[in-house]
């Protein structure tokens, strides 16, 4: 009897086989050296990752659930007109007009799907891959992306530098890096005007004296009290202090000056903070930070839905438009995965109060760069864009998720130990890599 499988399959009954005989031996191990860095490292290396061109990934989240009807799958009921994009035969709404003319470096997926039709729920599953009862038993989760900045970053010697970097909303999971600590957690930019100005006193002077005689200081109390307390809490607080002096001195702090940028360029992302954010998404992939995530709220239009829709992108669209752009005419976009998405659709019909609700059962993401093809288009909604088309079609959020692990060159089926020795799958078992638009 033969039994056909593809390259990803194969891998991932290899890994599955192994990861068999290796859970048994982790499991025989104290929880304490599972913990400990050298140990994580000796059973890492090699183990989770594999080749690939990817350095970043720009990630758009469009938070409080977008709707699919008014933005990026045109229906009868829809709220704007349709606009061609770049893509052959597919067309999108108004709100995406200026993005649509760089379609053609992206991909389109229009059945991306969950169970969950809660904010919170449906977030946790956006920014770490697990419905929330799936993670239950993980209370150290990580965000997604600290787990690229972790496979990027692990091994790299030297100071502090972000490897991943949030912009706009901070609520739940983003930017938290779980289990990984401190090094891959989000750094937030709140003003993208003065970006990093925590680094220095914001009034008086000071000498490099003085802030040696701080730390000296710091470290002596810090000492005394670890005598006494055995605080786990020590080590994280210790870790921070380390990472913020050596973010101080960086060399690469100009990264985040948005002042470099001619004014052509900034004419061009727009003036609102969602134009100035992906102009710094921008100038990050640059520098090959890892993970760059941009967080716009305001989806949730439950009343008031064409003006509101209207708004965020009238101050989103051109600024996502002239990222793709940017990314493609450089050649950063071969490196840069870009990934677009929300926490669920909204309903087809709308209210009487020009609002939609909550619709969990389809909505569509824009996925490319790095490995997958340009162009490509995965499923449709039905006609009137309740669920997709056809069952077989259909990619759950978490499939989303696993393919971009998969192509920035994360193996989604391997582990890693959490904070409790023991092994956290990087995807739930259930997700389906979407190896057909993936060039590896």
């Amino acid at each position: 009897m033969s039994i056909n499988m593809n390259s990803y399959e194969r891998k991932l009954f290899l890994k599955k086989s192994m990861g068999i005989l290796a859970g048994a031996f982790m499991a025989s191990l104290p929880a304490h050296s599972l913990f400990s860095k050298e140990a994580e490292d000796a059973e890492q290396e090699g183990e989770f990752t594999h080749s690939s061109p990817v350095k970043s990934i720009i990630f758009i989240n469009m938070e409080g659930g977008m709707s699919h009807v008014d933005t990026l799958d045109p229906k009868a009921n829809s709220s704007f007109s349709k606009v061609a994009s770049t893509i052959p035969g597919i067309n999108v709404l108004e709100p995406f007009a200026k993005t649509a003319k760089q379609f053609k470096h992206l991909g389109i997926v229009r059945s991306t799907w969950s169970e969950d039709g809660d904010h919170g729920f449906g977030q946790y599953l956006l920014n770490t891959g697990y419905r929330m009862p799936e993670g239950m038993g993980f209370p150290d989760i990580p965000h997604f992306g600290s787990v690229f900045a972790y496979s990027k970053k692990r091994n790299e010697k030297g100071s502090y530098f972000p490897s991943y970097v949030t912009m706009g909303s901070r609520s739940g999971r983003i930017g938290n890096s779980g289990f990984l600590g401190v090094p891959y957690a989000g750094f937030h930019i709140g003003n993208l005007d003065n970006p990093i100005n925590h680094l220095v006193p914001s009034s008086g002077k000071y000498k490099d004296e003085r802030l040696v005689r701080r730390k000296d200081i710091l470290e002596m109390m810090n000492s005394e009290f670890g005598l006494r307390n055995n605080s786990p809490q020590l080590k994280l607080w210790s870790e921070m202090v380390k990472a913020a002096d050596e973010f101080r001195n960086s060399s690469r702090l100009a990264s985040f000056d948005l002042t470099k940028e001619s004014e052509a360029t900034k004419a061009r992302y727009g003036t609102s903070w969602q134009g100035k954010s992906l102009l710094m998404a921008k100038r990050l992939a640059e520098k090959e930070v890892p993970f760059i995530q941009i967080s716009i709220g305001g989806w949730d239009t439950h009343n008031n839905n064409k003006a509101q829709i209207a708004k965020i992108m009238s101050e989103t669209d051109q600024g996502i438009a002239a990222l793709i752009e940017d990314l493609a005419a450089s050649g950063l976009l071969s490196q840069t995965v870009f990934f677009l998405s929300t926490e669920f659709g909204r309903t087809p019909d709308v209210g009487s109060r020009d609002g939609r609700d909550h619709h969990p059962r389809v909505w569509t993401s824009l996925l490319g760069g790095g490995p997958f093809e340009k162009g490509f288009v995965l499923g449709e909604s039905d006609e009137k864009g309740e669920r997709p088309a056809k069952s077989s079609e259909a990619y759950h959020l978490r499939d989303l998720i696993s393919s971009i692990h998969y192509a920035s060159g994360v193996d989604p089926d391997a582990s890693l130990p959490n904070s409790f020795g023991r092994p956290f799958p990087l995807s739930p078992r259930s997700a389906k890599v979407i190896e057909d638009v993936i060039s590896l």
